[in-house]
């Protein structure tokens, strides 16, 4: 079987409608509003990467570079794979992406939230290197518990 082509773009306001749709079947309850995806693909600060495959959305991921007592942050505020492009890499290709445009835009470190009982984005991140920072009580809503888990990009020019 041939390796699948994904290509990597600019995730931009008129594919909201296609991004909603994917927030909701990935997040059910807790998935972002059209609202807020709009609010964040128009935040300056975003990064927001569409991973394509055959012209097929595939997968996305949006952060934003936050500056945080003198430090900058790269923060991953969702990032979504549908159910039948899981396990195929997709997630990896999204979090390298953007972890390097963090890292040029001078983050020294990024972080994220994930649900507890999510296990496959858990153990992404664990492969990526993300360390688990602490628990974050009812972040999602009672009873549904986070995890805030961070990573240091080495490629900061400031690291010696």
């Amino acid at each position: 079987m041939g390796k699948m082509q994904v290509t990597i773009e600019q995730a931009t306001i008129k594919h909201l409608k296609q991004l909603v749709e994917l927030e909701r079947k990935c997040f059910t309850a807790e998935a972002y509003t059209e609202r807020q995806i709009l609010s964040l693909l128009k935040d300056p600060k975003e990064v927001a990467l569409l991973a394509k495959v055959d012209g097929d959305i595939a997968g996305f991921i949006i952060g934003l570079v936050e500056d945080f007592k003198n430090r900058r942050l790269g923060h991953v505020v969702t990032i979504d794979v549908p159910l039948k492009y899981r396990r195929k890499g997709i997630g990896s290709i999204l979090l390298d992406e953007i972890e390097a445009i963090f890292a040029r835009k001078g983050a020294e470190a990024i972080y994220l939230e994930v649900r507890v009982d999510n296990k496959s984005a858990r153990q992404l991140y664990s492969k990526h290197g993300y360390k688990e920072l602490g628990a974050l009580e009812d972040y999602y809503s009672a009873g549904t518990h986070g995890l805030r888990l961070a990573k240091r990009l080495a490629e900061s020019a400031s690291s010696s």
